[in-house]
């Protein structure tokens, strides 16, 4: 099992519960992956500041360029984009882990 950071765990906790509770199974999940993601990204400035910083460097300056996007709107939106790829990639690492345990638990069941 890998290490989750707080983040994950948010996600991963989120991703469970509409699986065992609203009947979500992971293909609608990939599916509505950008909304998922939408949904951890800040809105103030403030705590879009304070999230970029505190994002690994590897993302830095990344958004706007791999997400095809115009680097003209200012600062505040470029680092959106640049967490916006850093959440995707977050939300990824949990999809996999979740999916793993989903096989290893239908694998002792069966």
């Amino acid at each position: 099992m890998a290490y989750l950071n707080s983040t994950q765990e948010q996600m991963k906790d989120e991703i469970l519960n509409d699986i065992n509770n609203h009947g979500a199974d992971l293909e609608d999940i990939k599916d509505r992956s950008g909304e998922w993601i939408d949904g951890y990204l800040p809105v103030y400035n403030n705590r879009i500041i304070e999230e970029w910083v505190n994002m690994p460097s590897e993302y830095n300056d990344r958004g706007a360029t791999e997400l095809g996007m115009s680097e003209e709107g200012g600062i505040i939106q470029r680092m959106t984009l640049d967490l916006y790829l850093y959440y995707s990639d977050l939300f990824s690492e949990v999809l996999e882990e979740v999916e793993e345990e989903l096989k290893e638990s239908e694998e002792v069941s069966a």
